[in-house]
């Protein structure tokens, strides 16, 4: 969507600027034919310009990955239990219950209406051709030198493509002959195609309002190239200005894609017509659209203008002065290192050492070869010292001169032994993980995914992730040296409950206990949203309707069942008097109401 609003932002941007010079130099010029040229080649060009790649970067790849994840181990570490999704194991991996009803955004709703504009645009035009056309097609035709005469006495005269309508009986046999010289001008030169293409450039970029202003130039110009065309042919001026004006009063029924004879603007074709050529050459003036073209590429592509002087930028810009560390703010222990050299600036995640290459396109910015939205804006003190980047155009990380990386201590098997245990999450009822040691430091395991990260020591009570410095545990002790609780990531609470968790026992249900299950489901937070429960010879299988997605799941009582590749997810249901199922409480937290 960011990509299409981008384009049609520097679409139109390109077509103002080369409209506003024609307005200003070129339209009171005689020179008809190169107007029509440059009119059609600047929207042309502005359809295809902003396609066309940087200088410094020959192919678009779109970067695919960004610093500023909400949790540093990109998905290692999940808080769970949102109130409004549902969470279960799949393949390794949540699924979120409103995944499938994603709101959107503003942008999305914007694109959609802006392409609805359009499409409404289209058919329009599409439905008068079709009109002109049944029209063409119910009159008497006369094909003559490549040109098709019909009679109609419903319109006033135009053309369409190699189509001239007109009614004779309106008209004297001199205003025949200047009308028809007229319109086969129109014909021979293919205006039709240009009125059709400027069609449709309007349904693309019918935003700006400059768009309608220029197809009227178009029309008017064609009318030009045609009243100049009769006129040099012999017919006198004077009597040809009078019957253009006289015709225009006669005008009934008018058709939009269509070159009129007795079109409006009769006052500028009449001055038009009257204007002397100029003696002058204008060859500079479109000379001069050169430039204008090439002033629009780098106004709409400003890394290819910086491109061209990234060697003096290179040579003098003094990269040393960013490097160092920078954490995010408001997110403690995410981190990010930058690191300097001759010719870039390297940002390195902390939590998955994947790097990323930037090059200078100013003082204090820089941006990727790959996607030049992609950026990095330095801000620096009134000593000119670095205090931080802006990436993205939204994250914050500020530098932090403190920071450095921890230090392995190497502790004994039997300190590291009192951190074993359960943890339950606090405030989440059912959500554990496990702490193991080993001779190396300890491994945190969680229960809800089976996934393992490795930790290692920097204090007797604090550790910190192998492949995350800043993932750590801040372990707490009671007066008495015992473990009571860790705090990971410097935000979540684990309360140490070895009595709390058990692992799930499977029970064997009958076929006919288990049927009184099967149903469908709605979740009470999010009307609409659906799963679905089906029973099987060894338990139930929970089908989630926005994505089939399914789960597996063993009883581990009459009522309460846990995924088999999940212990930590469970369903607890709920029974009426007579026995029958009313509800499931998913996970502990999330209710779906049964409906039927």
């Amino acid at each position: 969507m960011e990509s299409l609003v981008m384009y049609l932002l520097k679409a139109n941007v390109v077509m103002s600027i080369l409209f506003l010079f024609y307005v200003l130099l070129l339209r009171n010029d005689k020179s008809f034919k190169q107007n029509r040229f440059y009119l059609l080649f600047s929207l042309v060009l502005s359809l295809f310009l902003p396609l066309l790649p940087e200088l410094s970067s020959p192919h678009f790849e779109p970067i695919q990955r960004q610093i500023t994840t909400a949790n540093p181990l990109n998905g290692l570490y999940t808080t769970i239990g949102n109130s409004q999704m549902i969470t279960n194991h799949v393949n390794n991996a949540y699924v979120v219950v409103n995944q499938g009803f994603t709101r959107p955004s503003l942008i999305q709703i914007l694109t959609g209406v802006y392409l609805l504009i359009s499409t409404v645009l289209l058919v329009r035009s599409i439905i008068k051709v079709l009109k002109i056309s049944i029209l063409i097609k119910n009159t008497d035709k006369q094909f003559i030198d490549g040109i098709y005469y019909c009679a109609f006495d419903g319109t006033a005269p135009f053309s369409f493509f190699n189509y001239l309508v007109i009614n004779k009986e309106l008209f004297t046999d001199s205003e025949l002959r200047q009308i028809i010289v007229h319109e086969n001008v129109h014909i021979r030169q293919s205006h039709s195609i240009d009125i059709l293409f400027v069609e449709l450039v309007h349904a693309i970029l019918w935003i700006n309002p400059l768009l309608l202003y220029l197809k009227r130039c178009i029309k008017l110009n064609h009318e030009y190239i045609a009243d100049h065309e009769v006129i040099s042919s012999g017919v006198d001026k004077k009597n040809y200005q009078l019957s253009v004006l006289y015709n225009s009063l006669k005008v009934s029924q008018v058709y939009q894609l269509t070159n009129l004879y007795s079109s409006s603007k009769i006052k500028l074709r009449i001055k038009m017509m009257n204007l002397k050529k100029s003696p002058n050459p204008n060859a500079y003036k479109y000379a001069f659209v050169l430039l204008l073209v090439a002033a629009n590429y780098l106004l709409i592509n400003p890394l290819s203008a910086s491109g061209l002087h990234k060697n003096a930028i290179e040579t003098t810009q003094n990269f040393k002065k960013f490097e160092g560390y920078y954490a995010m703010k408001g997110r403690k222990g995410a981190l990010i290192q930058i690191i300097a050299t001759n010719k870039s600036v390297i940002l390195k995640q902390l939590w998955d050492n994947r790097k990323i290459d930037f090059t200078a396109t100013g003082p204090l910015t820089f941006s990727t070869k790959e996607n030049a939205s992609f950026t990095l804006q330095f801000t620096n003190d009134n000593a000119g010292r670095i205090t931080q980047i802006l990436a993205f155009g939204k994250d914050v990380w500020v530098k932090n001169d403190n920071y450095h990386l921890p230090v392995e201590v190497k502790l004994i098997a039997q300190d590291l032994k009192k951190f074993e245990g359960y943890y339950e999450l606090k405030g989440q009822k059912g959500t554990f993980i496990q702490i193991s040691s080993t001779s190396n430091g300890l491994v945190l395991k969680q229960l809800w995914d089976n996934e393992q990260i490795d930790f290692a020591a920097k204090s007797s009570l604090d550790f910190f992730a192998k492949t995350n410095p800043g993932f750590t545990l801040q372990f707490t002790s009671d007066n008495a040296g015992g473990i009571t609780q860790v705090l990971a990531f410097g935000k979540d609470v684990w309360v140490r409950n070895n009595d709390g968790y058990h692992a799930p026992v499977e029970v064997k249900l009958t076929a006919q206990e288990l049927k009184k299950f099967e149903g469908k489901y709605e979740f009470t937070e999010k009307e609409g949203t659906f799963i679905e429960i089906t029973s099987t010879g060894n338990g139930l299988v929970l089908n989630q309707l926005w994505d089939n997605k399914q789960i597996g799941f063993a009883a581990a009582s009459p009522l309460d069942f846990f995924a088999k590749t999940a212990p930590g997810f469970t369903l607890q249901f709920t029974g009426n008097n007579s026995g029958g199922i009313t509800q499931v409480l998913a996970f502990g937290k999330d209710v779906w109401k049964k409906v039927n």
